[in-house]
């Protein structure tokens, strides 16, 4: 029998494709779901679980939509409006002292509560108990608040400032500059220019509310 779309394409909340997905390594081409709602959904795919996760909390804790805002309120905006009453139910029932007032801030997602609502939600999407294990919702969290970019980020990076050095190198070496001191100051001009990259704010689509995918859908 085939997995649901979210255990397939290992994300957990649903989430459709966007910047914030790909920020955490999804592919940048999302699937298209045949669900039957005709709200014309799709979903992220991301090559682990915990990727996948990242990018279910970064989403809680960044989105207008969710960030601060009560329980109630923001799993409506996440679920599109779609089985709302059940949608609640269902994680309060699986995450203790939870209400429908609880608030979604750091504090929150920082405490164990914050991981069975990730694993509640998940479990929700998929119809059944989410594969990834406890300690992968873990890792997720403290990668998100840690802010510790992807593989692919990493690698794009490395590439830029290796691209970088080479050419200030070479621009040092024709201004008349030894071949080390040329080096030396182009490492030095990559490095600072990718510590600014690193650091600068980044405009993402996470704004975006993201309809939820029912247990059913097949991609």
């Amino acid at each position: 029998m085939t997995e649901p779309a979210s255990i397939r394409y290992k994300n957990p909340g649903a989430m459709w494709g966007n910047a914030l997905a790909i920020k955490w390594g999804a592919q940048k081409k999302a699937v298209v779901l045949n669900d039957g709602k005709g709200q014309g959904n799709n979903i992220a795919v991301f090559p682990t679980f915990v990727q996948g996760i990242c990018a279910q909390l970064d989403l809680w804790r960044t989105s207008k939509f969710c960030k601060n805002k009560k329980f109630s309120e923001a799993i409506a905006k996440w679920a599109g409006g779609n089985n709302v009453p059940s949608y609640i139910r269902f994680v309060l029932e699986r995450v203790p002292g939870m209400t429908r007032d609880t608030i979604l801030n750091d504090d929150f997602w920082r405490s164990s509560s914050g991981i069975a609502f990730l694993k509640a939600q998940a479990w929700h999407e998929a119809g059944k108990p989410y594969p990834a294990p406890d300690a992968e919702f873990v890792e997720a969290r403290r990668r998100v608040f840690s802010g510790i970019p992807t593989a692919n980020t990493v690698k794009k990076a490395t590439t830029s400032v290796s691209a970088g050095t080479v050419v200030a190198t070479t621009t040092g070496v024709q201004s008349g500059l030894s071949l080390p001191v040329a080096f030396a100051i182009g490492l030095a001009i990559s490095v600072a220019v990718f510590l600014v990259w690193k650091f600068k704010p980044r405009k993402t689509d996470q704004d975006t509310p993201h309809p939820a995918v029912v247990a059913a859908a097949v991609a």
